[in-house]
């Protein structure tokens, strides 16, 4: 056997030197010697022949790789030394590679080094730390072609639950993509929920890695990631909500979440505004009420009334109700018996909640009538200062009351309601319907500028922003700047 070494190089040397269809021959002797004659020649001249690679006869490039593929056959060892040497070259600039065929050939091999994974478990650590060394072009190009030897791993393979539990420095997208892959059709199982959750609290505190394996994690887990996960790119918190409502359109959807979804929606609600930004809260509850196949009317009513007797009152409650409201119009009787149980929670102790509680009075009358003549005076006229148009309105529904209702409604309320009016002359007789015309004729909005039109600012004093503790003194329930401003939050 020891003429072969000779043999191999004399048939290199020719081969570099002739053209490429006498090429192709000298090479196929070369692979017959080293492959089938005497593969301990392997290591020596493996790097020869990939220095054809870069020739610029594609059917000799072609050859290459299947020499490659048949050389890794042998020896499951080479193709791992062989990544890694064509790794360093690319890395290394000083080298005059030509780059675009080197690039091409680690990708090559790495497409042979993953058709070998399922067979050899073994195999993903070092792919893992190759991984890390590459440059971006080829670790997308295995992100790319990860998913079938992957997928053929299965989540059992005690090489892959390693590889998460490890997670090289370098490697997490891999390791995420992997997580995707494993959990695409298939409910995580406890042992790689497990290996995840230890790998994020322990080690990576990188949110992104609990998104596969979120359906195997405890509701309290969820919880507490919310605020995190909602920050994400909007299509990132879709797939999470995808996955916790069960909506993703795969067999995967079969898992059961930890969360139901009026949970998911009252957590987003009670997410602490110091941990996450208004903004990506009301993104993500506005996410749950597109889903209106999962978010129905009943499961609307059981949220609202949650929230309402929570106390203190989040502070996009009445956001959420408008918003039910608007979905289910039948809704209405619902949310009137809502307001009346904040009225009695003094909702106005509470700056963006009272905001909304207003809106939504408007946005119900006639319905919300019987609702405002519920509030305490100071608070009736607290509405009328912010929606003057609903004064009169509201005076001609308790006019349309039997003499025995009107009874019920206190004076101090009726002074209200009366406010603003020019005194009249007394009727010389006392007709009825007389009266109730002229008190009609008189509620004619007077022609000059009424005072309650000024800006709220001016008007009201301060209240400090987003304030949500109760405001202990009464007369301080209607803020400044928060009145008129950010109205976007309650739309």
């Amino acid at each position: 056997s020891s003429a072969f070494p000779f043999q191999v190089v004399e048939l290199l040397n020719q081969a570099a030197l002739i053209p490429t269809d006498e090429k192709l021959a000298v090479l196929k002797q070369v692979q017959e010697l080293i492959i089938n004659k005497d593969p301990s020649l392997l290591d020596n001249f493996l790097d020869e022949m990939i220095a054809f690679q870069t020739d610029k006869s594609i059917e000799v490039r072609k050859f290459v790789i299947g020499f490659i593929e048949e050389a890794c056959k042998r020896d499951n060892e080479l193709l791992l030394r062989l990544i890694a040497n064509l790794n360093m070259l690319l890395k290394d600039e000083s080298v005059n590679v030509a780059a675009p065929w080197t690039e091409e050939t680690v990708r090559q091999c790495l497409f042979l080094y993953l058709s070998l994974l399922p067979l050899n478990h073994r195999l993903v650590h070092e792919l893992a730390s190759v991984y890390t060394e590459a440059i971006a072009d080829i670790k997308r190009s295995v992100l790319r072609a990860i998913e079938q030897p992957i997928r053929g791993m299965g989540m059992n393979s005690p090489e892959l639950l390693l590889l998460v539990e490890n997670c090289p420095k370098g490697a997490e997208t891999l390791v995420t993509r992997c997580l995707h892959i494993l959990t695409d059709k298939v409910p995580p199982s406890p042992e790689l929920v497990e290996r995840v959750r230890d790998l994020y609290h322990k080690r990576v505190p990188d949110v992104r890695f609990l998104i596969p394996v979120i359906n195997g994690l405890e509701k309290n887990e969820v919880i507490q990631a919310l605020p995190k996960l909602i920050k994400l790119n909007p299509i990132v918190v879709k797939e999470v909500f995808n996955r916790l409502l069960g909506t993703q359109h795969s067999e995967g959807s079969s898992s059961v979440s930890p969360l139901t979804p009026g949970d998911l929606l009252i957590a987003l609600h009670n997410i602490d505004s110091t941990k996450c930004d208004m903004k990506s809260i009301i993104k993500a509850t506005n996410l749950c009420f597109g889903e209106k196949n999962v978010y129905t009317s009943e499961v609307l009513a059981v949220v609202m009334q949650q929230l309402m007797e929570q106390s203190p009152l989040p502070m996009l409650l009445m956001r959420t109700v408008i918003q039910s409201l608007t979905m289910y119009p039948r809704l209405g009787g619902f949310v009137m018996n809502i307001l009346s149980r904040l009225i009695v929670k003094q909702v106005w102790k509470y700056p963006k909640v009272w905001e909304g509680f207003v809106k939504c009075c408007q946005r119900t009358k006639p319905q919300s009538y019987s609702v405002l003549l519920q509030l305490p005076p100071a608070q009736l006229t607290s509405v009328f200062e912010r929606c003057p148009e609903m004064r009169e309105p509201l005076l001609l529904h308790v006019h349309s009351f039997t003499p025995h209702q009107q009874a019920h409604i206190p004076a101090s309320i009726m002074a209200v309601l009366e406010a603003n009016k020019k005194p009249e002359p007394k009727p010389a007789k006392p007709v009825m319907e007389k009266e109730v015309e002229l008190e009609r004729a008189a509620d004619t909005p007077s022609p000059q500028p009424e005072p309650a039109e000024e800006p709220m600012e001016e008007s009201q004093p301060e209240e400090p922003s987003e304030e949500q503790e109760p405001v202990k003194d009464a007369e301080a329930d209607v803020t400044g700047p928060e009145a008129g401003s950010n109205s976007e939050d309650v739309e």
